[in-house]
């Protein structure tokens, strides 16, 4: 998949590609241990790691930076990812919606905002027929945005207490597809 030069924005946020110069930014959201374990990787210990990891999601296509309008800052992420299917090759039409907000902006809306302005691009702009997303259990803020989102929960799993994500928790998985509120369509997709 090509990298996004899509202009997703509101009046609070713009989505755009990450750029290197969003090093501080990007060692402020992903050094937190609360945003690290919802996200399932482990905090980062120093810049220099930040700005390695950073560089590594510059080649992901359909990443995004969540900068604040008001004041330029990143204050999170958020991306689709290939979604595979049962024989483990790229589902068609499917994509995973992954994302992570730094604390100090949690509990003010900008999440639930971004999600939708993601989704709307993933459903308009890249014709996607159903996007997925995962949370814990115990993040019930995550859930909660994906509800608001119009995804439904279609499963859940608890990890072994070896797993490498989610030791001993119950995983929710979630799903959504186009309706006509997301694509401006006059049919309601049947689920």
């Amino acid at each position: 998949m090509p990298m996004t030069t899509a202009d997703l924005h509101n009046e609070q946020l713009n989505l755009r590609p990450f750029t290197m110069a969003d090093g501080a930014d990007y060692y402020a959201l992903v050094r937190e241990k609360s945003v690290a374990t919802n996200a399932g990787f482990t905090p980062v210990a120093g810049l220099m790691e930040a700005q390695y990891l950073l560089k590594r999601q510059l080649t992901s296509p359909q990443l995004f930076a969540i900068v604040l309008r008001a004041t330029g800052k990143v204050i999170g992420s958020i991306g689709l990812y290939e979604r595979m299917n049962a024989q483990g090759e790229p589902a068609p039409s499917q994509m995973d919606l992954g994302y992570m907000l730094n604390v100090a902006y949690w509990h003010h809306g900008y999440m639930t905002a971004a999600v939708h302005l993601l989704q709307k691009y993933a459903f308009e702009a890249l014709a996607l027929k159903r996007l997925t997303a995962s949370c814990l259990q115990a993040n019930v803020a995550s859930a909660l945005i994906l509800q608001h989102a119009g995804f439904r929960q279609y499963d859940q799993v608890t990890h072994p207490a070896y797993a490498q994500f989610g030791a001993g928790q119950t995983e929710l998985f979630f799903e959504n597809v186009p309706t006509k509120s997301t694509t401006g369509d006059e049919h309601d997709a049947t689920r």
